[in-house]
Parts: C-alpha cells; sequence; structure tokens
C-alpha cells in the first residue's frame, strides 16, 4: 500500500541546520553517517548546493551536491572520499564545473515513499538547468548485489532487469524513473557490505543546456515539477 504523499518547504541549508541534517542522517544511514564537520564545510563552500525538505517545521530530507568536471564518454573511476573530499567538499567543488554530482541524498524513514526524494532531486534539477550545467550525476548504491554475486559478475549485474523491463537493484529502479542511466561501476566506492562497496553512476543529461529563459524552466522544474512528475521516494 503506497503512501500518502506529501509537499515539503525545500530550502537552501543554513548553518543553523546542521544539528538536524546530522540526526537525519544518523537515522537513515546508521552505518556510514555523516559528520557534522561534513555538513558545515559543505554549507560553507556551496550553500546553493545543500538543499533540506522541511515539513511541519522538521528536517525530513536533505541533499548534498557539488559541481565538477567529468569525462562522459571516457570516465575514469573514483572513490566516495575522492569525488566528495571526504564528504568535505573544499577540494572536489569546482565553481566552473560542468556536471552536477549528488555526493548525498536522505530521506527519513518516516516519510520515505511520500515523494520527498523526488521533490529534492527536482530542486537539483532546477538548479543544474539554472546554473546551465552539462548534466547531473549521481553515486547510486547496488544494494541487492549481494544477493546475485555468487550468480555474476556486476557488470552483467547492473544491466540486469525485470519481465517489465525494470532494473532489478531497488535503487537504480529508483533513479531509472527519474531519468538516470548506469554509466560508470565504480569498485570500492564506499564501506557499503550490501553492495559489496560498489557504486555506480547514474546519469541524466541536461535537455535544456544552453537554452534561453532557463531561470523560468528551472522554477517550473523545481517548483511546478512535483505536481505533475510521479512521484518516487
Amino acid at each position: 500500500m503506497s503512501k500518502e504523499r506529501i509537499k515539503v518547504i525545500r530550502r537552501q541549508a543554513r548553518l543553523s541546520d546542521v544539528d538536524a541534517i546530522f540526526k537525519l542522517d544518523q537515522e537513515v544511514w546508521t552505518e556510514f553517517p555523516g559528520t557534522k564537520d561534513m555538513f558545515m564545510s559543505r554549507i560553507m563552500t556551496f550553500p546553493e548546493g545543500q538543499i533540506v525538505a522541511v515539513y511541519n517545521g522538521k528536517v525530513i530530507g536533505y541533499l548534498g551536491l557539488e559541481f565538477l568536471e567529468f569525462d562522459i564518454h571516457n570516465p575514469h573511476t573514483f572513490t566516495w572520499d575522492e569525488v566528495s573530499d571526504k564528504g568535505m567538499i573544499k577540494k572536489s567543488h569546482s565553481y566552473s564545473g560542468q556536471f552536477m554530482y549528488g555526493i548525498a541524498m536522505t530521506v527519513s524513514n518516516e516519510f520515505q515513499g511520500c515523494g520527498v526524494g523526488t521533490q529534492l532531486v527536482l530542486s537539483g534539477w532546477g538548479m543544474m538547468v539554472g546554473f546551465n550545467r552539462r548534466g547531473s550525476l549521481i553515486g547510486s548504491r547496488v544494494p541487492s548485489f549481494h544477493k546475485y554475486s555468487d550468480k555474476m559478475s556486476i557488470e552483467d549485474y547492473v544491466k540486469l532487469k525485470d519481465e517489465k523491463g525494470m532494473f532489478v537493484d531497488p535503487e537504480l529502479r529508483l533513479w531509472s524513473k527519474d531519468g538516470f542511466y548506469p554509466v560508470l561501476i565504480l569498485p570500492n566506492y564506499c564501506n557499503d557490505p550490501d553492495s559489496l562497496n560498489y557504486g555506480v553512476v547514474v546519469y541524466r543529461a541536461n535537455p535544456f543546456y544552453g537554452w534561453p529563459g532557463r531561470s523560468i524552466i528551472a522554477y517550473f522544474l523545481s517548483e511546478i515539477g512535483p505536481k505533475v512528475i510521479r512521484s518516487n521516494f
């Protein structure tokens, strides 16, 4: 039975939100939560890219972004520590970078399935369009790979789909519903036993790259999009 979709307030994170973001991350990512220093550093380094979802005055979601360079045609592997400057983004974020990278996505366990994640993703898309970046990248987990690793390679698993044409892996399936597709397998991406420490970069190109009127398009994606695009988180 699906949960009722809720409308959240999405805004730029503030230093005063650090405690709430930290508590949220501990709730969701019990084995590898971020630290308060990480969240403070991200907000101070790239405040526009740190977005929180607020519901009834409580932070229930967080999206952490940065800009970087990425060769989509000949990508090289990296770890989460490398791509995020160990979560601090001081050295990894480049304001002139042509791609947007999602280093963190957290939705309260209580509100997962209520459309909060999709609203955050749409805020990210709005920023991608508004800043005229070429595309959006996310380091996805593959949490069901440990169930298949004795039967197939990670390369085959990332392509594995069910009879409906949907990815078998739950996270790849969720990202695919929001238009992302896998472009790069990352060995030893992060400490994630369920994914056997693998990550997968998923990518969505900016279809409005170079268009005029990007601020209007960005507003539509961020503010109106949740009303017309199917929620997936």
